[in-house]
């Protein structure tokens, strides 16, 4: 299957949805593929949910510094509120509103695993194992993060 668009965006994290963003601003059409969430690291695994887990604990901390409040909080933390506050802040790991936003800027998403594949070209494995090659007008857009890489040392 061959699809073509003025741009191409590989990674639907915060930079790439930017990039999706002004690209369609612009008049260009733009496809966005992406192998996880749309929305990336941040919203589901990184700062949002590691902000939903530390703003209770930090508010305990300090309620117990304050008279006349530290006896209110004396008790430990229960976990369970706090884990199900972390889980809305990730939308229990779905993406349907960042997609939802996607279409409202009329920006497709292709889910799969994204490689170039020749000049301007993207060769998209799905799910389920077929090939779409999406080939781009003007420019394909790598915005796929990072991650770290362990050299094989020895001990």
């Amino acid at each position: 299957q061959q699809q073509t668009y003025d741009v191409v965006v590989v990674g639907a994290g915060p930079v790439g949805e930017n990039v999706a963003d002004r690209t369609r601003a612009a008049g260009l059409s733009t496809v966005i593929v992406e192998s996880e969430l749309v929305g990336g690291e941040c919203s589901y695994w990184a700062c949002m949910p590691s902000k939903a887990l530390l703003r209770p604990v930090l508010a305990q901390a300090d309620a117990r510094r304050l008279p006349g409040l530290a006896q209110q909080v004396a008790r430990p933390l229960d976990a369970s509120p706090v884990l199900t506050r972390r889980d809305s802040f990730t939308s229990h790991w779905k993406d349907g509103g960042q997609v939802e936003w996607l279409d409202s800027v009329d920006v497709p998403l292709v889910r799969g695993h994204g490689r170039l594949d020749g000049p301007r070209t993207v060769a998209v494995t799905t799910p389920e194992g077929t090939v779409t090659r999406i080939t781009a007008r003007q420019a394909v857009v790598l915005a796929t993060g990072s991650g770290a890489k362990l050299p094989d040392l020895p001990g």
